[in-house]
């Protein structure tokens, strides 16, 4: 009897346990088939991964601790899905790896996470992914609303939905010795939503982005993760969303500064291209987008970028400018399950000598040797 009692309530504590915490597997991988008009001089037709949304999969869960604390973790990979291989310069848990505390105000977490821009501001635009595509990203992925890259040594605050306000920020660390200002980042932003209107804005501000493997963001030759080079870079915007029945509209605004850039990513992570001089850069992003429900299956999206460039060093000046049309439709056949068709043009003038003088729409495989490209997928979207 006795043994069958301490059973029984061995069995409560353990179920207690279970019921007080949680660990969810999860994933999501995208393949597909793309043409491009012309990659570095020539067209080609190529199996693509990654063409909406990054491939994943991921671990997160929780504590509940008690008194409305919870503790809370995710690990997520990336890797690619026609291969097999590790994304995010072969880290085990490139897209995000960090660990915190949740409360009924909002959440602390530390460790390798994203910024405010992508938290609050990205998603006004279609360049995101889980909103348009990946394929939509501004040139270059100047603001980073394409998820480009992650910021080490993080830490992160993230408020709870205070009636339709929702906000916070970041810190991300040098943790380089004897000069905590090199390669450190700071973020801010928020999201009011009120009805079928959304306004959000965020700012971004990194000290010497790139400088080594040790900072906020990884610029080693092994890494790819930050797209430029530069003494400073800062981005800061503005955009809005209206929801009409079955259709929300988008409208958003970006500046992105980059102060003595050095390199910038224009197809190979390992080797981005030098501008040759130290050199100034600058890009303003107009985007007005809209999505569209056919019917609970069936969305169509599109969107256009107009990206307002300056180059800018001692012996050359130029305004490079961008358009960029972007459309895609995705059906699901389940829940879980979705097929998809997507294309994109763009041009770009007035770059002149400069790296930029060759249009490079993102996902393409490299930039094209003339101003114009043109690149349209198809593919399947599974998720876990």
């Amino acid at each position: 009897m006795k043994r069958q009692l301490a059973l029984a309530i061995g069995g409560c504590l353990c179920a207690a346990a279970h019921a007080q915490s949680s660990v969810t597997l999860y994933g999501l991988i995208d393949n597909g088939i793309s043409y491009v008009s012309n990659q570095r001089g020539q067209s080609a037709a190529f199996a693509s991964t990654g063409n909406i949304v990054g491939d994943r999969w991921g671990v997160t869960g929780g504590e509940d601790l008690g008194a409305g604390l919870k503790a809370i973790f995710k690990l997520e990979n990336g890797f690619t899905g026609t291969n097999g291989t590790l994304q995010q310069g072969g880290r085990l848990f490139g897209r995000q790896a960090w660990v915190g505390l949740s409360t009924p105000w909002g959440a602390a977490t530390l460790g390798r996470q994203y910024d405010s821009v992508v938290d609050y501001l990205a998603p006004r635009s279609l360049a995101q992914s889980f909103v348009g595509g990946l394929e939509f990203m501004h040139p270059m992925d100047n603001d980073n609303f394409g998820d480009f890259f992650r910021l080490d040594n993080a830490v992160k605050f993230a408020s709870a939905d205070f009636k339709g306000l929702k906000f916070g920020g970041l810190y991300a660390f040098s943790n380089k010795a004897g000069d905590f200002a090199d390669n450190r980042a700071f973020s801010a932003g928020a999201t009011y939503e009120r009805g079928p209107v959304t306004v959000s804005a965020a700012y971004m501000s990194i000290d010497n982005p790139g400088d080594g493997a040790a900072g906020a963001l990884d610029g080693s030759s092994t890494s790819g993760d930050a797209t430029f080079h530069a003494a400073k870079q800062q981005v800061w915007g503005v955009g809005a969303g209206y929801m009409i029945g079955p259709a929300t509209l988008g409208l958003v605004w970006s500046h992105s500064h980059y102060g003595a850039a050095s390199a910038v990513y224009r197809g190979s992570t390992l080797s981005p291209a030098a501008t040759g001089l130290p050199t100034d850069l600058t890009f303003d992003n107009y985007e007005a987008n809209i999505r569209y429900l056919i019917n609970p299956a069936w969305v169509v999206a599109a969107s256009y970028t107009f990206t307002d460039g300056s180059y800018s060093n001692a012996s050359v000046r130029a305004k490079p400018r961008w358009n960029q049309f972007n459309l895609m439709t995705a059906y699901s056949l389940s829940k879980r399950t979705d097929v998809y068709l997507m294309a994109e043009y763009q041009t770009v003038s007035g770059a002149g000598p400069t790296i930029f003088n060759g249009a490079f729409i993102g996902g393409s495989g490299g930039p094209s040797s003339t101003n114009h490209q043109f690149l349209t997928s198809i593919g399947l979207r599974h998720k876990f």
